[in-house]
């Protein structure tokens, strides 16, 4: 069966879950013409059965998926996030002790003074737009001192980030990547003459099937963990906010009981991922889905869809902070091999940006007037959430 479907168009964003139902509920594995052709992948089984099987499904993908949120690189294949198999194994088991629940646990207390200080910086005005004010404001300079960079140099990151995916045009796109892409690589330049004993000079110095990575590959897989640390939590904390906002009863309740935090965030995780798609390339003649695919085709792997195959979850598009977590297990985090490396992280992150935004502004509600825009892709999010509070 075939849909014409684009995650990419804008048009989709608001009836995202709705138009992927409808397919899911036809065909699981459906060809669409879109993007020069590609196999929309929705259900839960046939998701999870393409990610966990890199003998059939390579991570590799031109021009589809999570490595399109890098455009400055598209020639470079970046070692972790675009290879398979053992290749990909030993990438992970260099850079996983970075990412360990107690690495990620001892980031707390770093997140929460960052959040104290923009917050502090908002308060007295009693109303800003939060994903430009704060939500993309915190992660860029967390995934920095996971990489070593030193304050300044955070700092300097975070407005080159910043700079790449507010760009409005496509010149201001090219030149904010090219800024970018230089600053990167003198960092890397950097670890390669003095290596320290940061996540960043740990993927400089790795050595990999006998060699080292070069320099373009080393650019992109930076700028692929500093997207995966700063794109997906700000876009999962912005999406977390309004579900608050919608949801007073829902809000109370976590603003009464710390302790329910931890559910909401996977809650919103499964219900609303903020890795919307990534891609796959086949790899061998095979099947999914019932759908005969050869070499080279193209998979987009739907993730909020699996989560919500009625197959698996009962009432899997309502939000329910009470959802049993033993099973089944939501695909929010990704599976197979390429599960997220930052998980742990992401999580501390979440808590504590929404919980020392709740604690700083009382009464906090979107502007009267406000209808927020939703976007959907790679990443699922809101465009912006222009917010007041009460302010003594």
């Amino acid at each position: 069966m075939a849909w014409s479907f684009s995650h990419l168009d804008p048009a989709v964003a608001e009836t995202a879950y709705d138009t992927l139902g409808a397919i899911r509920r036809g065909c699981p594995v459906a060809r669409s013409g879109e993007l020069d052709g590609f196999v929309l992948v929705t259900g839960y089984a046939e998701i999870r059965e393409a990610a966990r099987a890199s003998d059939r499904f390579s991570a590799y993908v031109d021009g589809l998926g999570a490595a399109a949120v890098v455009t400055e690189m598209r020639d470079a294949v970046a070692p972790m996030f675009e290879t398979d198999a053992d290749h990909h194994h030993q990438w992970r088991r260099l850079l996983q002790t970075f990412f360990t629940p107690a690495i990620a646990a001892a980031q707390a207390q770093y997140v929460r003074a960052v959040c104290r200080e923009v917050l502090q910086e908002l308060i007295p005005h009693g109303a800003a737009e939060l994903v430009g004010a704060y939500t993309r404001q915190v992660p860029p300079l967390v995934i920095g001192r996971v990489l070593g960079l030193a304050e300044l140099e955070r700092v300097w990151l975070s407005e080159h980030v910043r700079a790449l995916y507010s760009a409005e045009t496509l010149t201001e796109a090219q030149q904010a990547g090219r800024t970018y892409a230089d600053f990167l690589l003198g960092q890397i330049q950097q670890r390669r003459a003095h290596p320290g004993r940061d996540l960043l000079s740990a993927m400089v110095n790795a050595q990999v099937d006998g060699h080292s990575a070069d320099d373009d590959e080393l650019v992109k897989m930076t700028m692929l963990m500093v997207a995966a640390g700063h794109l997906t939590t700000a876009d999962a904390c912005a999406t977390a906010l309004l579900q608050l906002m919608e949801d007073p009863p829902l809000r109370e309740r976590i603003t009464a009981e710390p302790s329910a935090l931890e559910a909401f965030v996977e809650e919103l995780v499964r219900y609303e991922p903020a890795v919307a798609a990534t891609g796959r390339t086949v790899i061998s003649e095979t099947h999914l889905g019932g759908m005969p695919l050869f070499p080279g085709d193209r998979l987009l792997l739907a993730w909020g869809s699996a989560n919500r195959d009625e197959r698996v979850f009962d009432d899997g598009d309502v939000f329910r902070l009470d959802r049993d977590r033993d099973a089944p297990q939501h695909l929010g985090w990704g599976a197979g091999e390429h599960r997220c490396l930052g998980r742990h992280l992401a999580r501390v992150e979440l808590r504590v940006m929404l919980t020392e935004l709740l604690r700083a502004l009382p009464g906090l509600r979107l502007q009267p007037g406000t209808t927020v825009r939703r976007t959907f892709g790679v990443i699922r999010g809101v465009a912006a959430l222009p917010v007041q509070w009460e302010h003594q």
